[in-house]
């Protein structure tokens, strides 16, 4: 359903957007900022690591499981309601996060953070897109892309930080007066720019949504926490498929279906989500086997592996809004062959890399391959979304970023058993085998990469897109 947009001056508008990306700032830093916290959590809890992950493992499974709604959120109910709603979901459950006497207190609270994370991401890029015509809307999907990005690229080096001053429940505290702060100025700068149009739920299209893609998270996130995959797991995995897939059938029936999946008859938005997801795998792969690798095989500090990686998160504040603005005058197919040819560049010396290998170097590798992503991710995806008709912007944007938090799941999923395997069958001494390991965890990027830079022949051209 085509929503009436309002009309807002461009002063009220960057203020609005200025608002909206620091609330998904904050909600995507969470992702990544208790990675460095784990081992203090543990000490203090006596839980093992393994039911320590899942303070990452069940936030990340959350934020999927809510996007597939955020079509049908978004389009029935009011704009400024839905994001303060959003913002002080996340306040409460950071608030519990603080006081949390035990574990599993912590946890519910994290629930309740991903809960609202889930919801922001596919609702601050519906907003954007309206806001802003289709030959307009590079610049400001690159600075999205920047939040994206540079959220969960910074989570561990500022807990990093933080940690070697002050305890976890300070990470906490951060988040809470953050989101708190956003929460207030979203009163002041959020505007109703659509007239909400309230449509009933089928109830058994969320069931089979919360379960279908529930069932599918869980088991990449287990396979990518243990590093193998189990006869249990492939069996969550394969009725995860089929609920899916029943799904999808009820979507292609129904007037109004919770995710109008029909925007993927489009090829030209397929390729672009495909490029958008492959991008997608190519970050939060990297972001999950370097610093493991420069943990494990070199024994550096979680601090100084932050560090490693802080030029390439600076990189991306940088380059996100300039290959929007790139992307508005030269088109896609440009744009995503350079991004994906300096994923190419980035990743083919960590082929070569040793106990040796400067740290200058390491950084300097995924530096050049934040500059591919920051070139690829976004703007690929905004290429996808001006492919679809206005009425179906909202549904292509779930899709596609269902897509991606899919497929982000499934890359930290085969990064991890690649770099099992390849520990496994390495037969050397255990520091050996890890090295060995985490470089069949680098080739795995690169093919990525590779696929990426093919792909990205089948674009449109400038012409072609804009006929």
């Amino acid at each position: 359903m085509t929503q009436e947009i309002k009309q807002i001056s461009t002063k009220k508008r960057n203020l609005m957007m200025a608002v909206l990306l620091f609330g998904a700032f904050v909600a995507l830093l969470a992702e990544t900022f208790l990675n460095n916290a784990l081992p203090t959590i543990m000490r203090a809890f006596g839980v093992s690591q393994s039911t320590a992950q899942w303070l990452t493992t069940a936030y990340l499974l959350v934020v999927g499981l809510m996007i597939p709604m955020s079509a049908w959120i978004f389009e029935s109910f009011n704009m400024k309601q839905n994001y303060l709603m959003m913002m002080g979901i996340f306040f409460i459950g950071s608030i519990i996060c603080v006081f949390a006497p035990n574990f599993y207190v912590l946890l519910t609270g994290r629930i309740i953070e991903a809960i609202a994370a889930g919801g922001l991401m596919p609702f601050i890029q519906n907003v954007i897109l309206m806001m802003f015509p289709p030959e307009k809307r590079g610049m400001a999907m690159g600075i999205t892309g920047l939040v994206i990005g540079f959220g969960p690229a910074v989570g561990p080096t500022i807990s990093g930080l933080i940690l070697k001053y002050s305890g976890w429940q300070m990470l906490f505290i951060i988040l809470s007066v953050t989101s708190g702060i956003v929460t207030v100025c979203a009163i002041f700068a959020v505007q109703n720019i659509t007239t909400p149009h309230m449509s009933t739920t089928d109830v058994i299209s969320f069931l089979e949504s919360i379960f279908g893609f529930g069932l599918i998270l869980y088991a990449l996130s287990e396979i990518g926490n243990t590093g193998k995959i189990t006869l249990m797991l492939g069996l969550v995995l394969i009725v995860g498929i089929i609920i899916i897939y029943l799904f999808c059938l009820r979507q292609l029936h129904m007037q109004d279906p919770l995710l109008d999946i029909r925007v993927f008859k489009n090829l030209k938005f397929d390729l672009c989500t495909l490029l958008s997801t492959l991008s997608n795998l190519a970050m939060v792969g990297i972001e999950l086997v370097l610093p493991l690798y420069l943990q494990t095989t070199r024994g550096e500090s979680a601090l100084t592996s932050g560090l490693v990686m802080m030029p390439g998160a600076l990189l991306m504040i940088i380059c996100n809004p300039v290959s929007g603005t790139l992307y508005d005058k030269l088109g896609i197919k440009k744009l995503s062959l350079f991004g994906f040819a300096m994923l190419v560049i980035g990743t083919l010396p960590m082929l070569t890399f040793s106990t040796q290998t400067s740290l200058v170097v390491i950084g300097l590798c995924y530096a050049l391959r934040m500059v591919g992503i920051s070139f690829t991710m976004m703007t690929t995806f905004t290429a996808g979304i001006n492919q679809v008709q206005a009425n179906m912007t909202a549904h292509a944007n779930a899709g596609s970023s269902t897509i991606r938090q899919i497929g982000g799941s499934l890359g930290t999923a085969l990064a991890m058993l690649v770099v099992t395997l390849g520990s496994a069958n390495a037969g050397v001494n255990n520091g050996a085998a890890l090295a060995t390991g985490y470089h069949w965890g680098f080739i795995l990027m690169l093919v990525f990469a590779v696929i990426g830079l093919i792909g990205s022949f089948g674009l449109p051209t400038a012409k072609e897109e804009n006929k």
